[in-house]
Parts: C-alpha cells; sequence; structure tokens
C-alpha cells in the first residue's frame, strides 16, 4: 500500500527521469549504428534493413508512445465525464500508461542492443537477413542486402562468410531454375546487379590462392549444368559484362577460368541430340528438341567468338593461345575453338550473316566493345572477330592429326546458291588480308606460338600449302562453281509465269491509253503500217530460281520498252495524214480551234502531251468531267504523252470519221512455233517467251542471236521475247490540222496567228 501511495514520487523520480535518460540515449546510439553499418559494409541498404527490422520499429514506437505518456502524466488532465464504475480506472489510465511503456522501453532497450550486436558481426547478421528473407514477400532488398555481406567477404577475405554467401547465392539461383527445364531463363533484376557489383570488387581485390572466388564461381552461376534450361539474352550479357570487368582490371585469370567452365558445359551438357527414328526408320521423332538443341549451341559458340574478337580488340594475345590451347582430355578436344579448317571458313563466313537490314546494329546490342560506339561500333566488332577467325584459321597448322580422317587444312565444299558463292568470295578478300597481316606481324605470331608460320620453308618442309595459296584455291573453286551453276542452271517456271503476267499487263495498259483515239475498223481506201515487238538477249540468272544478285526490273523491262515504242509510234498516225501544221502562241490557239470548227458534232480535238489542268485556270470554256475533257461542247482525247516530239504539245482537230483504228493481228504460226511464244493475252494478241540460250534444242536460235549480236559464248543468256503484230489503219483521204504551241520565249520557232490558219475542210468542199 504504501508503494501504490507514493507513486507519484516514484514517477517523478523514478520513471520520469528513466524515460529522459533512455530517450537521450536511444537517438545518439541509433545515429552512431548507422554511421557505423556503413563504415563497416560499405552500404545505406543495410542502413535501411537496420531500420526497418521490426526490432528497430517496434523500439522506437515504444519511445514515442514513453514521450506520448510522459506527458499526459504532467498534464494531470481531470475527468470531464462520469462513467460510474470505470471513473477509478480512469482517474489511474495515466499511472498504467506510464507504467506498461515503460516496462516496454526497457525491455526494447535491450532488443535493440542486441540487434545491434547482430549487424556488428556479418556471420550472425547474414544468418539474420537470410532468415527474413525468406519469411518476407518481398525478397528483392534482402536479397541485394546480404550482397553487401558478401561483399564485405570479399574485401576482408573472410573464407567462412564467402563460403555462406556463395552457399546462400547458389541455392538461389538453382532454386528459381527448379521446374524451367527447356525454358529460356530470364532472372530478376536482382539476380544480376548482385552478380556484376560483386564481380567487380573480386576483380579489385588482391588475388589470394585460396579465395573461393578464384574459378569465376559468380559467373558460373549463370551456367546450368544439371537443370537443362536454356541461357537467356539478357544472362548472355550480363556474362559479357562479367568478362569484359575482368579484361578491364587485367584479371585473365578469371576469364580463364570461366573459359574451362564453358569449356565443360559445352562438351558435356550441351551435347547434340541425334535424331531418333519411328518404327519404319523413315521420320525422325525428335526434329524440334534436335532444332532446339543446334539453336542453343550455337548461340553458346557465336557467344566465345565474340569473346575471342575482344580479346584481339584488347591485344590480348597470350590469353588467346590460352584459350584456343586449352582442353581437358587427350588426344586433346577442343569445343569452343574449331578443330578443321571447315569450321573455320564457315564460322568466318557466318559473322556477317548475323547483321541484316532488320538488324543492323546486331554485334553492338549483343557484344558491345569498350569505346566503341556510333555508326560504325557493328561494324568494328565483325571486324575484329574475322581477325580471331583469321587467328584460327592459321592455328589449323599447327594442329596434330592424331586420327586418320583429321584432315585439319581440308577446305570447305563451295555453298549451293550464287548468291552465298559471291557473299564467300567477297569474304575471302578479306580473310586473306587479316592473314597475310599476320603473317608479317612476327610479334603477334610469337605470342600466340605460331613463329614458325614465318618461315616459308616451314610449309614446304612439312608439305602444306601456305596460307594465301589455300584461300586462292578455293576462291578459284567457287568461281568455276559460279560459272558452271551460271551456265547449267534452266529458267524458273515462276519466274517465267511472273515475266508472262508483267508483260500482259504493261501491253494492254500501254493500248488502253490510246483507247479513246481509234474509232471503228476501217477495211477499205486505207492505208496502215505496223509496230511490232522486241527480242533481247539477258543475263539467263535474271529468270534463274539461285541468283547472286537481286534483278528488280528484269521481268519488265522488254516490255516495258515495246510499251514506250509503243506510245512513241501509234502517234505517228498523224503525220501520215494529209496535215496541215502551225505553230501557234498559247494565247492563240483556242482562237484557232473557234475560227475552224463549225458543225462541232463532227469533230474531235486530240490533245497530245498538253497540261489542260492548267489551260483550264485561263479558258472557261475547256470543262472536265469525271476526266472527260471538252472544249466549247467539242470533245477532246487526252493523250497524255510526250514522247514524240514531232505530235507533243499539239492540239489536233479531225473529223470524228477520219480518226484511225488498231488492229491486233495474230502473229504467224511459223514464227510462234520458231521462237516458242506463248499467246498470254488473246484479247490483244500479246505473245511472249523465253529461250535458253545454252538448251540444245534451241542451237539455231543461239546461231542467229550469237551473228545478230556478234556475241559468241551465249551460254549463261536468255532470249527474252514480246511480240505483237498491232496494225494501225488510217484512210488514205483522212485530213487533220495540227495546232502545236510554242512558248513567247521561243526564238527558234515562228509562230503564226489564228487568223493565219486554213480551213483545210472548207477548202476540200468548195474544190
Amino acid at each position: 500500500m504504501n508503494i501504490f501511495a507514493e507513486y507519484p514520487h516514484i514517477i517523478s523520480s523514478f520513471i520520469i527521469p528513466m524515460i529522459v535518460a533512455i530517450f537521450a540515449f536511444a537517438f545518439p546510439l541509433l545515429i552512431q549504428t548507422a554511421s557505423r553499418i556503413d563504415d563497416k559494409y560499405h552500404s545505406t541498404l543495410l542502413v535501411k534493413v537496420f531500420r526497418k527490422d521490426w526490432i528497430c520499429k517496434s523500439y522506437l514506437w515504444v519511445l514515442v508512445f514513453s514521450i506520448i505518456a510522459l506527458f499526459i502524466w504532467i498534464l494531470q488532465l481531470p475527468l470531464i465525464f462520469d462513467c460510474g464504475v470505470f471513473n477509478k480506472l480512469i482517474e489511474n489510465s495515466a499511472l498504467f500508461f506510464i507504467s506498461i511503456t515503460t516496462f516496454s522501453l526497457v525491455v526494447m532497450t535491450f532488443g535493440i542492443v542486441w540487434l545491434i550486436y547482430i549487424y556488428y558481426v556479418p556471420d550472425k547478421l547474414l544468418d539474420r537477413l537470410i532468415k527474413q528473407y525468406k519469411a518476407t514477400k518481398d525478397k528483392s532488398q534482402y536479397f541485394v542486402a546480404i550482397s553487401n555481406i558478401m561483399h564485405y567477404a570479399i574485401r576482408n577475405a573472410d573464407r567462412t562468410l564467402s563460403f555462406k554467401t556463395l552457399d546462400f547465392y547458389s541455392s538461389q539461383f538453382v532454386e528459381y531454375r527448379t521446374n524451367k527445364e527447356d525454358e529460356v531463363v530470364v532472372y530478376p533484376d536482382e539476380y544480376y546487379l548482385v552478380i556484376e557489383e560483386s564481380n567487380e570488387l573480386v576483380y579489385l581485390s588482391q588475388k589470394i590462392e585460396t579465395s573461393y572466388f578464384n574459378e569465376s564461381v559468380l559467373l558460373g552461376m549463370f551456367i546450368d549444368e544439371y537443370q537443362k534450361t536454356i541461357i537467356s539474352q539478357r544472362t548472355y550479357l550480363s556474362i559479357w559484362k562479367g568478362l569484359r570487368q575482368a579484361l578491364y582490371f587485367n584479371r585473365e585469370e578469371f576469364v580463364m577460368a570461366y573459359w574451362r567452365k564453358a569449356h565443360q558445359y559445352f562438351n558435356f551438357f550441351l551435347k547434340r541430340i541425334y535424331p531418333v527414328y519411328d518404327s519404319g526408320w523413315k521420320n525422325v521423332i525428335n526434329k524440334d528438341e534436335i532444332a532446339k538443341r543446334d539453336e542453343e549451341r550455337e548461340r553458346f559458340l557465336e557467344f566465345h567468338y565474340a569473346l575471342g574478337g575482344l580479346l584481339m580488340f584488347l591485344g590480348k594475345y597470350d590469353l588467346i593461345r590460352q584459350i584456343t590451347s586449352w582442353t581437358n582430355q587427350q588426344p586433346p578436344k577442343y569445343v569452343l575453338v574449331p578443330e578443321t579448317m571447315i569450321e573455320v571458313i564457315n564460322r568466318y563466313m557466318n559473322v556477317s550473316q548475323k547483321r541484316g537490314y532488320f538488324n543492323p546494329v546486331y554485334y553492338e546490342q549483343n557484344y558491345p566493345f569498350p569505346d566503341t560506339n556510333g555508326v560504325n561500333a557493328d561494324g568494328i566488332i565483325q571486324m575484329w572477330i574475322k581477325r580471331y577467325i583469321s587467328i584460327l584459321f592459321l592455328r589449323q597448322y599447327i594442329l596434330n592429326e592424331h586420327f586418320i580422317y583429321s584432315r585439319t587444312l581440308q577446305m570447305p565444299s563451295p555453298p549451293e546458291t550464287l548468291i552465298e558463292k559471291k557473299a564467300w568470295n567477297d569474304e575471302l578478300d578479306s580473310l586473306k588480308y587479316f592473314v597475310r597481316e599476320n603473317l608479317m606481324n612476327e610479334n603477334l605470331l610469337q605470342q600466340l606460338d605460331l613463329e614458325v608460320l614465318s618461315s616459308e620453308d616451314w610449309f614446304k618442309e612439312n608439305e602444306k600449302v601456305e596460307p594465301l595459296a589455300l584461300i586462292d584455291n578455293l576462291r578459284a573453286v567457287i568461281d568455276m562453281s559460279i560459272e558452271q551453276k551460271k551456265i547449267q542452271q534452266e529458267i524458273d517456271e515462276e519466274k517465267k509465269q511472273e515475266f508472262y503476267t508483267a508483260t500482259k499487263a504493261i501491253i494492254s495498259e500501254s493500248y488502253t491509253r490510246f483507247g479513246k483515239l481509234f474509232g471503228s475498223v476501217i477495211n477499205e481506201n486505207y492505208s496502215s503500217f505496223f509496230l511490232g515487238g522486241r527480242f533481247q538477249v539477258m543475263n539467263k540468272e535474271a529468270f534463274a530460281k539461285d541468283q547472286a544478285v537481286s534483278y528488280i526490273n528484269s521481268n519488265t523491262i522488254v516490255a516495258e520498252t515495246v510499251s514506250l515504242e509503243l506510245q512513241r509510234d501509234i502517234l505517228n498516225v498523224f503525220l501520215m495524214l494529209n496535215r496541215k501544221e502551225y505553230l501557234l502562241e498559247e494565247s492563240e490557239t483556242f482562237s484557232g480551234i473557234d475560227n475552224l470548227i463549225t458543225a462541232k458534232d463532227e469533230f474531235v480535238i486530240v490533245a497530245v502531251g498538253v497540261n489542260l489542268i492548267y489551260l483550264q485556270g485561263k479558258n472557261n470554256k475547256l470543262k472536265n468531267d469525271n476526266d472527260n475533257w471538252s472544249y466549247n461542247g467539242i470533245s477532246i482525247i487526252n493523250i497524255d504523252n510526250s514522247m514524240n516530239e514531232f505530235i507533243s504539245q499539239s492540239f489536233i482537230l479531225i473529223k470524228i470519221e477520219d480518226l484511225p483504228c488498231l488492229v491486233h493481228n495474230t502473229v504467224s504460226e511459223e514464227r510462234r512455233v520458231k521462237y516458242k511464244l506463248e499467246h498470254i493475252d488473246t484479247a490483244i494478241n500479246t505473245y511472249a517467251s523465253l529461250i535458253n540460250l545454252n538448251n540444245a534444242e534451241n542451237e539455231d536460235i543461239t546461231k542467229e542471236v550469237s551473228q545478230g549480236t556478234g556475241i559468241h559464248n551465249l551460254s549463261k543468256s536468255v532470249l527474252v521475247c514480246v511480240e505483237i503484230n498491232a496494225e494501225v489503219r488510217y484512210r488514205e483521204d483522212a485530213k487533220c490540222i495540227q495546232m502545236k504551241m510554242i512558248t513567247p520565249f521561243d526564238e527558234t520557232s515562228t509562230s503564226v496567228k489564228a487568223i493565219d490558219i486554213e480551213n483545210i475542210w472548207i477548202i476540200q468542199d468548195k474544190k
């Protein structure tokens, strides 16, 4: 009872000073702790994790409630409402509140001291962070926080701590890949961040013989040797960044350690999948698996060829020697570098194929080189990869042939298609340049253990073809195969049909443009002239399935030539008529028409190469209704054609009954048979054919073409035939007046006035 009687004194003399003392102790302690954590682990993230720890948060909340309880006690607030039986409890609530908070504050003070102790002991802190990582749903923060403990272990060469952190991260990578067999695995961003930051610290740290990090274990976490997942593009980029970091800090031993792991992975865990056949041994039932594995292998190899290019770029020749000679088998087997010249050449040829029209920055995106950027970056990276492969080309000369079938210098067969053959020839030029440059660089050859190749006598003594001659020999084989292919290939049926279709459309459109110019068929008292087609010798490759270059307009060029000749020559019909020609300035032209035409329904105006839209703005009698032109009620046939200089820029007045006609005659049977002409358009009698001049069946035509053109070798040529037999008929007594417009600035021609034009129809009537 004495204690409760004296509780105001106890609170004022004991509890309040305790709260104030703990408050004065807490903030400096927490600030000092945050500073010590940052100094110890070089991590503000761990400071944040410490602040978010439930002990730290609880301690701060209890401290706040203690201060609030203290102020409530000091205020001694009176009871405002009568609460009956609860009056006594409410009157003593301040006592209960301050007592509970004070007790909690004392307990949590011990708790915060214990938490601070944990944060000062890295091993215990790691255990706590791992436990929190497993208990929380938001794992990202703790995943990265644990990496700061690993960074501490790296800086302080703490083997026990290194082992525990590496074991944790290895287990997380394995766990993330679980149940993802045959899937492309993209890890969360924090996985890549942790490995990249940790790698840089490892490379900056002093080399220690017993370190767990010596074998590039961090980069090795991305390589799945047992769970059969597929490395993603994002993962390749992270591995590439780690290797670049190692090279930047001249830690070549880590690159070599990674190479050994990659060699083992490719050799044992990324093996080729062999075909499995059905019960009848006819169909392969695992085609998809084979294709998928081959794609994985190709991507993995491409990465390591790019790494070789990076080493060449940085001048790491000794490291190149190490990776290209490393093997863990006897007799030696090299899986990340070629073992045959066939593989070397094919790999060299494939480098530029990765960069196409749709991705001109393929290498820059996937394998960025240091200090290489801009529009030429991708080409520079390609060039260094090719230089690396040119070293592998020379390396083939010093490989031992351990087996009878080992032929290290056997060159590949030329590719099948012409476009590939041409590409190989172009690439062989650059390969020859790089190989010649390497052979002249004695320092390079010495560092690569290839110095014996600097002596010409070595090739003779070992009965080996010199490198440059070997390339020339392959080039000669390719050139010969190109010539044979061009001679022997046949005309492609699909391209022939494309040629027929295009020809039919072009010739038909040409006639359509002059449709209104021709009247009814003239069968008596007429003269006529004929329009023919065109036979042209062209490269057979343009019509073959296999092409070395693109022939964009090969299937239209002859038809377009015939079309242009038609458009030019058809208009010559007006030159054949009883014609009067006058040169007039633009302002006089329509006056001349007005003076000449009396019966509007008997005449028509043919406008050739005249800009009617422009003239319409100057003369309101010129009308256009749905592209049907007329002048002062007289119909105009508008021919938009400026090819015939004698008729162009003219208005031709002619009676409707005197309009010419066009007859589409057939081609003689003899000619159709001789030139194998196909009747591609029966409506307008258009014929076409493609004749292979290397075919024995066409020997007579070949001789005829050779004599006519003076070309003796037509084995790679084709005769492109577009044939028509169009007849333009016109009445012998037909008349017309041509009014050709000239500009006021034309000083070479003399114009006349509208009143000077003779009306030939009135004169004829008077006669």
